[in-house]
């Protein structure tokens, strides 16, 4: 009997912890070998560990953002001569310069936030080509979140997004427009994903204060966002 394929890899890079649990639900129950890195210097470190077949970056990390960890993985491949592995950007930048940007550092395509579970399959699918398992076909599209398939990821969403607003809370406090920007945006993208639209678009209005350098509209954003995660919070709690 000859052995059995070794199972596809894939590198799930990002710093929030629920984007990681939500990735990893998605992909859960598939024929895949998933492994994460917390931040893009991590992932390099396991890239040249042993390549993976296929790698979710995230873009707004610590210690090496998601461009910089692309163009080290690529410099590694092109030193060992290896075949491009496919690196999908996850973010919730959607203008164009973005693209751009990802496209110059290397990276193969670009997802942009929501992004539902139909879309991450897909997506393994395409590029996996061969490789990617025949299983179990691709789930039907879906225009909302599952609600129920995230249920048990609310308490570790909550949690984070608690966190990522006390941590803006305290950039607003120190005049730091560009921290307070970043957590906005942090909180966009997994408030977003989880179906929290609302809450999202505050977070979105928090970034654009950072963007701004507009302490006032970043206070009133910090109020929304957090009246709305504590409204949320209650209503999971009680459904």
């Amino acid at each position: 009997m000859s052995p059995a394929a070794p199972l596809p890899r894939i590198l799930l890079v990002d710093d929030n912890s629920d984007n990681l649990l939500l990735m990893q639900l998605y992909l859960g129950g598939q024929a895949y070998a998933v492994e994460v890195a917390l931040n893009g210097r991590e992932a390099v470190d396991k890239f040249t560990e042993a390549p993976y077949d296929l790698v979710f970056m995230d873009l707004e990390m610590p210690l090496l953002d998601g461009y910089g960890a692309t163009r080290a993985i690529r410099e590694l491949e092109r030193r060992a001569g290896g075949r491009p592995v496919p690196i999908l950007v996850l973010t919730a930048h959607a203008l164009d310069e973005f693209r751009t940007r990802c496209e110059a550092a290397g990276c193969t395509d670009f997802l942009v936030k929501p992004v539902r579970k139909n879309a991450v399959l897909s997506a393994v699918t395409r590029y996996l080509g061969e490789a990617a398992p025949q299983a179990r076909p691709a789930a039907p599209a879906c225009p909302v979140p599952d609600i129920e398939l995230l249920r048990p990821l609310f308490p570790v969403f909550f949690a984070t997004a608690a966190g990522t607003l006390d941590e803006a809370r305290r950039a607003l406090r120190q005049g730091d427009m560009e921290g307070m920007r970043r957590q906005g945006h942090k909180l966009k993208g997994s408030a977003l994903s989880y179906g929290f639209d609302a809450l999202g678009r505050a977070a979105l209005d928090l970034e654009r204060a950072g963007e701004d350098a507009d302490p006032a509209a970043g206070r009133t954003a910090l109020e929304r966002a957090t009246t709305l995660l504590d409204e949320a919070r209650t209503a999971a709690s009680g459904s």
